[in-house]
């Protein structure tokens, strides 16, 4: 799957009527509400609400472009240099505005639409983009890639990142594939559909989602569902560097009739990784196959 993305080339993958141009050229791009957005020329003071946005330029090596970040971008290091102009979603225009940006970039979604909305009628150029499936990654690897007039290092963040991928899948080849519950959040249970790239990952490293046939990213789901499916495993995210759990689905009431709460069949995963599809979404994919494969990892 990944592999014949490969060969699709930029032109193709990238938005209609985003073309290469010159340093000095007019910027045009279609973003992620379908918005046809124009610059006069590359953007030099970005304000970025989007923490894996943040990340890909950053990684482009054009961080100095960034005049503006959310409370949530923390990587790499370098990013905290950045002024933080408060939440990602619902953000302060005023604060956003005093950072004097040539362009802003948006999380998708109805919750940002006002603040769309705010930034158009002052006439602040901006960029909605999404970042829910491997295939939005990509392409928006290669939106901001253009944008900051970095094409050909976007081209080889996405080779970086299929050869990642292929490595982890190719470990996992033929061994067990365990059915997975993916514990997003609690109360209510939260957990991953087809609609996230988190099902994609779970697939990838050896796993099988029991929620698999729902289409939301993070549908909300029944005990008595979770219990007809009985999984193998529970993942569970943890915060924090010293990995402190997250969820705790052992004191949940019911959750005791589970098979992997009563063996102990609880694998954590840490949440900053695997919760943000970035560059290092690989690494993520790593981490989920081990938590799923603990056998991978060899004698200790």
């Amino acid at each position: 799957m990944f592999r014949k993305l490969v060969w699709l080339g930029v032109l193709a993958l990238l938005p209609s009527g985003l073309r290469a141009a010159p340093q000095a050229a007019q910027v045009r791009l279609v973003d992620d509400a379908g918005r046809e957005v124009v610059l006069p020329t590359r953007p030099t003071r970005i304000v970025s609400l989007v923490p894996v946005a943040t990340e890909i330029i950053f990684e482009l090596g054009e961080g100095r472009r960034v005049v503006g970040r959310s409370r949530f971008d923390d990587y790499p290091a370098e990013v905290v240099a950045v002024p933080d102009v408060g939440d990602a979603i619902r953000p302060s225009v005023e604060a956003v505005l005093m950072r004097d940006p040539d362009l802003v970039i948006l999380v998708g979604g109805s919750d940002n639409a006002q603040a769309a909305r705010d930034f158009e009628q002052v006439g602040v150029p901006f960029v909605v983009l999404l970042f829910n499936t491997l295939d939005q990654l990509q392409v928006n690897m290669y939106r901001l890639g253009y944008l900051v007039g970095r094409d050909e290092e976007a081209a080889g963040m996405w080779q970086g990142v299929l050869l990642d991928l292929e490595a982890v899948a190719e470990s996992v080849r033929g061994r067990h594939r365990p059915s997975v519950y993916y514990d997003l959040g609690y109360p209510p249970a939260f957990t991953v559909g087809a609609g996230s790239y988190l099902d994609s990952l779970i697939s990838l490293a050896g796993g099988r989602n029991v929620f698999h046939e729902l289409a939301p990213p993070s549908p909300r789901v029944s005990l008595e569902a979770i219990l007809a499916r009985d999984p193998d495993v529970l993942v569970e995210p943890t915060i924090g560097t010293d990995g402190v759990e997250a969820l705790d689905p052992g004191s949940r009431p019911g959750w005791e009739n589970l098979r992997a709460v009563r063996e102990g069949s609880i694998a954590t995963v840490p949440s900053d990784l695997l919760h943000r599809l970035g560059p290092r979404i690989g690494e993520a994919a790593r981490a989920l196959a081990l938590a799923l494969h603990p056998e991978l990892r060899g004698p200790e």
